[in-house]
Order: structure tokens, then sequence, then C-alpha cells
């Protein structure tokens, strides 16, 4: 079977935006609202609308490491690579302990195919206990350790990710693949159960679940999922393989 399709998870917040210092409460204000509204043209899609706006808050607050982490996002979604590193880099020499602004720069990194150096800044980031979104870098680390051929040092970080937050689709349907391809059916058919309460199927995740389901007995559930794959995806690979594995091609 094809590997699921792997997503990160960024952060997207405001934290340490604003500084305690004599600068007039206005200000301070401004820079806030500026930054909201950025946030709010990021999470609707208009990334080229964000720029100007923290253009200004940068011009209020230049030491922002938050409002350079954003840059930097609003940078990666249209295509400036060069733009969006610098941002991050000089968000973290601001700030070292930015974590949601790590996690963030290494999500950007692995998009470009640098593996190790995200799988490093996820690291740094999963070392911050009090981050709020720590169980989602472990969840990164494991998907880069997938990219690196480390299956089993991948079942850690998505285990480790699971122990902090057990409501995370992507690391239980990891984990599924992964004692599935170790022969472990059982466990895999208990990781992927806990992926399908609260996530949406993909073509790939229905055929995972074809064959867990047939290895446990759960001969409806099986069925449920194949017809499921055949009207959701009715053009894909993952039909011709499950229809070839039944011998109808």
């Amino acid at each position: 079977m094809k590997p699921i399709a792997l997503l990160f998870s960024v952060s997207l917040v405001l934290t340490g935006c604003v500084t305690t210092d004599s600068r007039p409460v206005d200000e301070n204000r401004a820079v806030v609202d500026y930054m909201n509204l950025a946030k709010g043209y990021l999470q609707e899609g208009y990334s080229e609308r964000a720029v100007k706006p923290l253009e200004r808050a940068l011009e209020i607050e230049p030491d922002s490491a938050s409002v350079h982490g954003m840059l930097g996002m609003a940078y990666q979604r249209q295509g400036e690579d060069l733009l969006a590193e610098k941002a991050f880099k000089r968000a973290l020499s601001i700030d070292s302990g930015a974590s949601d602004i790590r996690n963030n720069f290494g999500a950007f990194l692995f998009s470009k195919n640098r593996i190790n150096e995200a799988y490093r800044q996820f690291e740094l980031a999963s070392q911050d206990v009090s981050y709020s979104q720590r169980s989602r870098t472990f969840e990164n680390m494991g998907i880069a350790a997938l990219r690196l051929g480390k299956p089993a040092l991948a079942a850690e970080h998505f285990t480790r990710a699971l122990r902090l937050n057990n409501n995370l689709p992507k690391a239980n349907l990891e984990l599924a693949t992964i004692y599935r391809d170790e022969g472990n059916l059982y466990k895999a058919w208990q990781h992927y159960q806990a992926f399908d309460e609260v996530a949406e199927q993909s073509a790939r995740s229905l055929l995972l679940g074809i064959g867990l389901a047939t290895a446990n007995g759960a001969h409806g559930k099986a069925a449920s999922y194949a017809l499921r794959l055949e009207r959701l995806y009715p053009g894909s690979m993952e039909l011709k393989q499950y229809r070839s594995q039944l011998g109808y091609e």
C-alpha cells in the first residue's frame, strides 16, 4: 500500500507579540490589531494581503518574534522561500524559545525536503514542556522520522504524541500502518479504530481499514469500508488495488 498522505500541524497564534515596555498602550494595541488582521487574511487564504499589516506591525515593534514568525508563514504560502526562511530565522534569533515558530519553521523545512533540519526544529520545540501544542510537535517528529526511513523511531514519537493528546488522527493512522507492516494486526486495528472515530477517510485509509478489519474478523466493517471506497473514490488506484486483490481485474 502507498504511504498515507502526511500533513503537518502548524500554529497560527499571537503569543509574545506585545512587550511590556514604556511604549504607549495604543501602540501595543495597534500591533495586536495588525496581527489579528494578518491572521484573518492567512486563515481565509489571502496570504498576499497579510504582508502589509505585518510590515506595519514591525514599524511599531521591529523586534517582535511573533510578527516575524507570522510573516514567515505569509511568505511561505506565497512561495517566497528565501523571504520565509529569513523571517523564521529572524524570529528565532529574537526568541529562541518560541516553540510555535520553531514548529512552523520545521514544517517549512520539511516542505523543502530538508528533512533532517526539519526534524531538529521539531525536536527542539518538543523539549518545551509548557508548549500547548507539544503533542502536535511529537506527531510532526514522527512524520519526519518516517521520511527518514525510521519507522521504529516514528512509532515512539507517535506514541508520545498520543500520550499527550489521544485525539490525533494522523498519529493513530500512522501507528496503524506501522503495526500492520510489523505484523501486529490487532494493535494496528486498535489504532485504526481510534482514527476512524474522529477523522475523515481517504482512499488510502479506507484500503488500510479493509485489510485490518478483515484480518481482525470485523467483516461488517470491512464491507462498509469497501462500499465507501467504491462510492467515494471510484477512479482511485486504491480501488483498483482492492479489486485486484479480489481477482476482479
